[in-house]
């Protein structure tokens, strides 16, 4: 690393209030421990991207990504939006991040020694299950929960009953002072005492097992009941596809979603059951000049990966979404604390 590479290094770091990251420590590892191709590759065998696209190989990875608490992902069943998608009026993103905003200058104004957390809000190619009834399906990570039929009005109420700190919300007591409604298994089986796998979370980053959580729990903010869901999947490999903001994330999306299709398919690991891996396509999350950008999510721990090549998609199923590793060369980041919950979830 040369001298302006350290010192752009050192600037983001204290830009962003990151803490030192040891590369070097488990569980951290090199591209060359998981076989995967040098970069650049020029094996046949593989897809490549145009030669055209301007991809950024100099500047550092590690700490491109602002640190944040949760990611907020709305289904919407496409793969590309508007360039600003909280400037779409007719988009759920539009009203939830006015929500989120308004929510969290209340935080503040309310608490002036309150700190400032970050919400990373996403639409996301994810189908929802319930097209036949009114508003969206958000998916909140790592809480790892799914909530059905979201309204632009009742945006405000959602953010109460999910993103506000300690962000117990649906499997404790909720944060905001709502109401947590057990649903009429959750009541049977603490009445008839076989409640044993029925737990109170207090946080995915803790590294729990999420297979403890009850299927689904009601939550009540403001004028809303909202009923969130476990999310079961094993797995999510979420892949920048937003081509109306940048080209290179729109280019290098549809060739690595290919790739890991082919790659999970041939492990019989696709699909969204339990033990399976979901691929979404997803709005812009920043480092278009790093395309392909890549975010692997499970077990309560999201990495953030720059800079992948079709020929890293083997490298990131095996050594990521199978064994809980993350690859150096590619790691630009992830959520407050993710690297904990990567030290204690059991893979």
């Amino acid at each position: 690393m040369n001298y302006m590479q350290r010192l752009f290094l050192t600037a983001k770091r204290v830009a962003i209030g990151s803490a030192e990251v040891d590369v070097d420590a488990p569980p951290f590892v090199g591209l060359s421990d998981c076989s995967a191709c040098p970069n650049p590759c020029d094996d046949d065998d593989h897809p490549h991207y145009p030669p055209y696209l301007k991809i950024n190989q100099t500047m550092p990875l590690l700490h491109s990504v602002k640190p944040y608490e949760r990611h907020v992902l709305i289904s919407t069943g496409k793969e590309d939006w508007e360039g600003h998608i909280d400037s779409d009026k007719s988009s759920l993103a539009f009203y939830l991040q006015n929500a989120i905003d308004k929510g969290q200058q209340r935080l503040r104004d309310s608490d002036n020694s309150r700190s400032v957390y970050r919400i990373v809000l996403t639409n996301s190619s994810r189908m929802s299950e319930t097209w036949d009834k009114p508003g969206w399906q958000v998916v909140v990570l790592p809480d790892q929960i799914v909530v059905n039929n979201i309204t632009p009005e009742q945006c405000d109420d959602f953010f109460e009953a999910f993103l506000v700190p300690p962000f117990e919300g649906a499997w404790g007591q909720s944060a905001s002072g709502g109401t947590v409604l057990q649903s009429q298994e959750t009541a049977t089986a603490l009445q008839d005492g076989t409640s044993s796998s029925v737990n109170t979370v207090p946080s995915a980053l803790t590294g729990v097992d999420h297979g403890s959580l009850p299927l689904s729990r009601e939550v009540k903010a403001g004028k809303t009941t909202f009923t969130a869901h476990r999310w079961e999947a094993k797995a999510a490999i979420m892949i920048c596809s937003h081509k109306k903001r940048d080209k290179r994330c729109g280019v290098t999306a549809a060739i690595l979603k290919k790739e890991f299709i082919r790659i999970l398919r041939s492990k019989d690991l696709l699909g969204d059951a339990k033990g399976d891996v979901e691929i979404w396509l997803v709005s812009h999350i920043g480092g278009h000049k790093f395309a392909g950008n890549v975010i692997v999510h499970r077990g309560g721990a999201s990495v953030w990966y720059g800079r992948v090549e079709p020929c890293h998609s083997q490298a990131i199923v095996d050594t990521t979404v199978e064994r809980g590793e993350i690859i150096r060369e590619l790691y630009r980041g992830g959520a407050n604390g993710h690297l904990d919950a990567y030290k204690q979830v059991s893979w």
